[in-house]
């Protein structure tokens, strides 16, 4: 129990949120430069997927794992997903 504590108190370093931003931003800036008929449905879908949970988790300080970051969004405080 006292890890899910430990775990709602970790903050995300600047240069991690900075970091995470600027993915977010270049997953969707190199789905725009490759072209969206170049790559699969599927790839493009990932992609996309990919880039805006890089981007929510770094605007909203998710410390958690950017594939949660999303569902992240809609869950009260204390059911956040947590992945190790």
């Amino acid at each position: 129990m006292t890890e899910k504590r430990a775990m709602d108190r970790l903050v995300p370093l600047l240069f991690g949120r900075v970091t995470r931003v600027l993915v977010g931003v270049g997953s969707l800036v190199l789905i725009y430069a490759i072209g969206v008929n170049t790559l699969t449905p599927i790839g493009t879908g990932a992609l996309a997927f990919l880039g805006i949970s890089f981007l929510i988790g770094g605007l909203v300080a998710n410390p958690g794992c950017e594939l949660t970051a999303i569902p992240n969004l809609f869950l009260s405080q204390e059911n956040k997903i947590h992945i190790k």
